[in-house]
């Protein structure tokens, strides 16, 4: 059975904070890292990416210092089985669960019953805690498949991408983004992060004010022609993303080309 001690859930610090006991907390920890994070481990230091995980058994030094923005979420907590064991899990070192989402639901769940006094506290709090447990595991369990399915969507990836760029001035809604590639759409972003560490969205964006600062060279066009042959259909949002992007107005723009 599983004792929650305390836990937090989307937990901040200030900027740069360090967490450092040399002889561990006395009991298991379980991190979820929502910003990238220094941890030091026996064989050296590691910056984690975000939606890194850490299992700390009891005694094991815990050292870890926020590279800007320190936030996470963690439960304390004691159990008569390490769950590293018995669910197969990593211990005392980092890993990438691809159900940081689940992870965060459990973490926010247990921390409501950890404040409340409804009858059967403790033993919801258990059975929470080994169904985050079970869930990471079952995530972590079949990486090769995950590679093998990953390594078949790239290229489809790709070549959407291209498409989408070299068309930016088109209609790329959620919709029709999920339909060329099958997936759901939760799924079709995640491989896009993973794949191009960026968005959709953005990526759109940026092909289109670059297309934009191209078409403002030519003089036979006016502002609003050009905001409509990249795809934007109103001007002032136009306008107020590409004096984001370029340090001025479009007018300006042209002008400067001049």
């Amino acid at each position: 059975m599983y004792t929650l001690n305390f836990c937090e859930y989307n937990r901040s610090n200030q900027d740069y904070d360090t967490i450092y006991r040399p002889y561990g907390s006395g009991d298991y920890l379980f991190l979820l890292f929502k910003a990238p994070m220094k941890v030091y481990l026996e064989d050296g230091m590691d910056i984690t990416r975000e939606n890194a995980c850490i299992l700390y058994t009891p005694d094991m030094q815990q050292h870890y210092q926020a590279v800007r923005r320190f936030y996470n979420s963690y439960i304390h907590f004691s159990s008569d089985e390490n769950p590293a064991v018995k669910f197969r899990l990593p211990e005392n070192t980092i890993f990438y669960p691809d159900n940081s989402s689940e992870i965060e639901a459990y973490i926010s769940r247990l921390q409501q019953e950890y404040f409340s006094s409804l009858p059967f506290q403790k033993e919801a709090v258990s059975s929470l805690m080994t169904f985050l447990f079970l869930s990471i595991s079952r995530s972590l369990a079949q990486p090769a498949a995950k590679e093998e399915a990953a390594a078949d969507l790239y290229p489809r990836f790709q070549d959407l991408r291209l498409r989408m760029l070299s068309e930016c001035q088109e209609d790329w809604n959620t919709k029709r983004l999920c339909r060329s590639v099958n997936l759901e759409k939760s799924q079709f972003y995640a491989c896009y992060r993973a794949f191009f560490s960026s968005t959709p969205k953005n990526d759109l964006l940026r092909a289109r004010l670059e297309k934009a600062k191209n078409l403002l060279s030519n003089e036979a066009l006016q502002v609003k022609e050009v905001a409509h042959l990249c795809g934007f259909h109103n001007q002032a949002h136009f306008t107020r993303y590409f004096k984001t992007y370029c340090g001025c107005t479009p007018g300006t723009y042209a002008q400067r080309r001049l």
